[in-house]
């Protein structure tokens, strides 16, 4: 799978944004070029797919911000502030859905609506001038991104979004998903460079609140289905979509992730083999691109 904070097993293509700019008056945009590559619709959907994870990581060419968003006065519910208030997943949610879907409660909750159905009922050059004011003044994100950046984000909402009531239910389990065929696509595409046998070789936390492949399963499924298709921004980790992972895949990969360790365990042979390849004890803010896609900077934290 090359996928979810799976940083690098399919090294493909080494490619960036690149030089699109906004849409015409059609649906789509011109093939980019970059370095004599063509850079695929496909590849600029998963990359929008990150930027809406999390548009500074992603980007190489903007500034994080340190204030709050300017639409983040009209709600009192989410205490969260400065960059956070900026993530588009923050208001609009991992299932898209917003208000009307899983941060339609609790401490996410922010009563903003989603973009799911914005995604089928406005066209991509719509998509694209919202970002940049033209339904909200408010909503102008041309002061820190791009428009390789906006063009991508909005060529995501258009065709990336995906209906993930069809990938979850209603417990938050895979939805008919058969973990057997998931520990296959596992095993071929996570396990040797990235993940380990269990999915404990790179931990997404912290060594104080470690959190695992296993764990964000569980805990959020929609956010792991999200990263699985467009990959973890500012790592190596490949992408679902480019990879032309179908729903049978999503489900499959998130029914066996779901029985995968939630805690840390004592290291094994080859926790001790990826160490001393240089692999062991990382987590994701340790992988940034090189070769790979080119997506996002290298952070200093």
């Amino acid at each position: 799978m090359r996928f979810l904070f799976l940083p690098f097993v399919l090294f493909i293509i080494t490619a960036v944004p690149l030089s699109a700019g906004s849409p015409g008056d059609s649906d789509e945009y011109a093939p980019m070029k970059y370095e004599g590559t063509e850079i695929t619709e496909d590849m600029r959907i998963s990359r929008g797919g990150q930027l809406y994870d999390n548009w500074w990581r992603t980007s190489d060419k903007t500034k994080k911000p340190d204030d709050d968003h300017l639409l983040w006065n009209r709600q009192s519910t989410n205490k969260r502030d400065g960059y956070s208030t900026w993530r588009c997943k923050e208001c609009h949610g991992w299932d898209y859905r917003g208000s009307d879907g899983v941060y339609g409660t609790g401490s996410h909750f922010t009563g903003f609506q989603g973009v799911y159905k914005a995604s089928g009922m406005m066209t991509l050059k719509e998509l694209d001038a919202s970002l940049r004011g033209s339904t909200n003044k408010d909503h102008d994100f041309t002061g820190h991104l791009n428009d390789d950046d906006i063009s991508d984000l909005a060529l995501f909402l258009k065709k990336g979004i995906v209906d993930l009531v069809a990938f979850i239910n209603t417990d938050g389990l895979s939805l008919n998903g058969d973990g057997e065929s998931g520990q296959i696509l596992f095993t071929k595409n996570c396990m040797t460079e990235c993940h380990g046998p269990d999915g404990t070789a790179i931990n997404f936390g912290n060594n104080e609140k470690p959190e695992y492949i296993g764990t964000l399963a569980v805990k959020n499924p929609w956010e792991f289905i999200h990263k699985v298709r467009a990959g973890q921004p500012g790592t190596r980790m490949s992408s679902g979509i480019i990879n032309r992972w179908d729903d049978r895949d999503m489900r499959n990969l998130l029914a066996y992730a779901q029985t995968l360790p939630k805690k840390q365990r004592e290291k094994s042979w080859f926790d001790r083999v990826l160490t001393a390849v240089g692999l062991g004890g990382k987590n994701q803010e340790s992988h940034v691109p090189h070769e790979h896609r080119g997506f996002g900077p290298k952070l200093e934290q």
